[in-house]
């Protein structure tokens, strides 16, 4: 009698081995326990450009006006996230003209 073990090839007793291990009932409920890390209170000055969509030299020229939230951990530039939001905000009601004044054509 022959060993039927022989007469599969590699290729198809690996192939065998995938199908049961994606046959097997995954759990997805155990994966979604963990609650979402809240976002960190600071971010790089490489996290701060790709968020805003800028040049690095850019956000590191950003990075040391006065004024603009950062500071520094040894050799690292950290930027607050509460304080980048209302920088910007900042940035955009300063280019608001105030509602009593009246715009002459």
């Amino acid at each position: 009698m022959r060993d039927t073990r022989e007469s599969t090839s590699v290729a198809e007793r690996l192939a065998g081995k995938k199908r049961k291990r994606t046959t097997q009932p995954s759990t997805p409920a155990a994966a979604d326990t963990t609650p979402p890390s809240p976002p960190r209170m600071v971010m790089t000055v490489e996290e701060m450009r790709k968020e805003l969509g800028i040049s690095r030299a850019t956000a590191y020229e950003l990075s040391q006006r006065p004024g603009f939230p950062s500071f520094s951990i040894g050799r690292r530039v950290l930027v607050s996230r509460d304080g980048l939001l209302k920088w910007i905000e900042k940035q955009y009601s300063s280019k608001i003209p105030d509602q009593d004044t009246t715009i002459s054509a």
